[in-house]
C-alpha cells in the first residue's frame, strides 16, 4: 500500500497463480485488501442469453432506421447496432423526467403498416437491453411520444410505445459469483460469522500475474450464501456471494480469453489482439494504455491492416501503429457518429501508412457513422484523421 492509502499490488506466499482480490474502499480512498483469490466462477455470461423481442409500435423512423425497416420487411433480420430510447413521463412533478434504455446489438427483423396508422410502422427488433432506468417500475409512464437516437445522439425518429419494454425482464446482474481458492482476511471471516444485512459492497479487482490491479474493478455484493474448504486445499476457502456483480449485464463471454492475456501482463507483440471477435477486441481495448502519439514531427507509423474487420479491430490496429503493442491512441471516435467535442489532435503532426486497406474497406462497407445511412466509417475515418493532422497513405 502506498502512502496515500491505495493498494498498487496484491501478493501472497503462495505456489498457485492469484487472479482476483476483494477491495474494500473508503471515502476518503483509503484501500483495505479483504480477500485474494485464484479464481472466480459466474462472472461471464453469453449475451445472446439475454436477447430480447420488442415491438415499437406506431413508429415514424428516419434515415439508416427507416433503410434498415425497408430492408428488413419479408427479408432477413437487418443488423443495426445501438438503439436509445428516450421515453418522456407526462405525470412527473418534474418535466425532465425521462427512462432512458439503450438497446444493443440490434437486429430489425420487421417492419410493417402500424395496425393504429397505417401512415407509420411496427417495427419489431431483437436486441439487448444494456441500460434500463434504475426505478424498476413495471408499467410504462404515460408519455406522448418516445424519442429514437442513434449512438451520438442523432435523432432516428419517434414512436407512440414499446411493446416489452417495461415489466419483466431477465436479470443479469444478480447472479451469483463464487470466488474460489480464497484466502480471506481477518475482516471477511467477521463478515462471514456476523453477516450484515444486504451485504458489504466491495471491488472485485482483475490481477495480473505480478499482483497489479488490471482494468477490471468491479464493484460487487459481499453477501455469502455458502462458505466450504477449498478443493485446492491449505487453508483456502471457496465463498459464493450470492449478490454477484452490481453491473446491469455479466461480462460477455468473449471477455474471459483476453482477461486470461491480460493475467501474463501487457503484450510484447503487434496483433495480439487479432485472434479475437469484435466483442473481445472491445474488451481488450478496455486493457490498454492511451498514448497521445508520437513525440517527433514527421514520424512515420506504419498500421498492420490485415484484421481490421470490425470497428474495434480498427482502433487495436490504429492504437499499435502509433503507441506500438498494448496501446491506444487517445482519440474520442464518436466524432465520427457526431460527438461535437471535434476530437483529439495528435501533439505533432505524423503520417500513417495504412497497410493492406481494402481489408477495412470492404469489411465495414456496411457500417454508417451518419444518421441518414449514407456515410461508411471507412469513408469517414481517413478525412477524420486528415483533419486531425494526420497524414494517411493507404496502400
Amino acid at each position: 500500500m502506498d502512502g496515500d492509502g491505495s493498494v498498487r499490488e496484491v501478493v501472497w506466499g503462495r505456489e498457485l497463480p492469484l487472479r482476483f482480490a476483494l477491495v474494500d474502499e473508503e471515502w476518503d480512498g483509503e484501500q483495505t485488501v479483504w480477500a485474494r483469490c485464484v479464481d472466480a466462477e459466474g462472472l461471464f455470461r453469453d449475451r445472446a442469453a439475454f436477447r430480447e423481442r420488442l415491438t415499437l409500435l406506431g413508429c415514424a423512423p428516419t434515415g439508416r432506421l427507416l433503410r434498415a425497416a425497408e430492408r428488413s420487411a419479408g427479408h432477413a433480420p437487418v443488423p443495426f447496432g445501438q438503439l436509445d430510447l428516450i421515453v418522456d413521463d407526462l405525470d412527473a412533478e418534474d418535466p425532465y423526467t425521462h427512462d432512458y434504455f439503450t438497446l444493443e446489438d440490434l437486429d430489425v427483423i420487421d417492419g410493417r403498416p402500424a395496425t393504429e396508422d397505417p401512415s407509420r410502422l411496427d417495427l419489431v427488433v431483437e436486441c439487448v437491453v444494456t441500460h434500463a432506468p434504475y426505478s424498476g417500475r413495471r408499467q410504462p409512464p404515460r408519455a406522448d411520444v418516445i424519442l429514437l437516437n442513434g449512438t451520438s445522439g442523432g435523432p432516428l425518429g419517434r414512436c407512440r410505445r414499446v411493446d416489452g419494454l417495461y415489466g419483466h425482464r431477465p436479470a443479469p446482474a444478480r447472479r451469483p459469483v463464487r470466488l474460489i481458492g480464497c484466502e480471506p482476511s481477518p475482516k471477511l471471516l467477521r463478515r462471514l460469522v456476523v453477516p450484515r444485512h444486504g451485504g458489504d459492497n466491495l471491488w472485485l479487482w482483475l490481477l495480473d500475474r505480478t499482483g497489479r490491479p488490471t482494468a477490471v474493478q468491479e464493484q460487487i455484493a459481499v453477501e455469502a450464501d455458502e462458505c466450504r474448504p477449498s478443493a485446492l486445499g491449505g487453508a483456502l476457502i471457496d465463498v459464493t456471494l450470492k449478490g454477484g456483480l452490481l453491473r446491469r449485464m455479466p461480462f460477455p463471454s468473449e471477455a474471459r480469453p483476453v482477461w486470461e492475456a491480460w493475467h501474463e501482463g501487457p503484450p510484447r507483440e503487434r496483433n495480439a489482439w487479432a485472434r479475437f471477435q469484435a466483442e473481445g477486441r472491445r474488451e481488450w481495448l478496455g486493457f490498454t494504455e492511451t498514448c497521445a502519439g508520437p513525440e517527433e514531427p514527421g514520424t512515420v507509423c506504419e498500421m498492420d491492416g490485415r484484421y481490421v474487420t470490425d470497428v474495434p479491430g480498427l482502433h487495436c490496429a490504429v492504437g499499435e501503429a502509433v503507441g506500438g503493442p498494448g496501446r491506444r491512441w487517445h482519440q474520442c471516435w464518436n466524432v465520427l457518429r457526431g460527438c461535437q467535442c471535434g476530437g483529439e489532435a495528435p501533439r505533432v503532426p505524423f503520417t500513417l501508412v495504412w497497410h493492406d486497406a481494402d481489408v477495412a474497406r470492404h469489411a465495414l462497407a456496411g457500417v454508417s457513422v451518419d444518421t441518414d445511412g449514407e456515410l461508411g466509417y471507412f469513408d469517414a475515418v481517413v478525412p477524420f484523421l486528415e483533419r486531425m493532422g494526420v497524414a494517411v497513405v493507404l496502400r
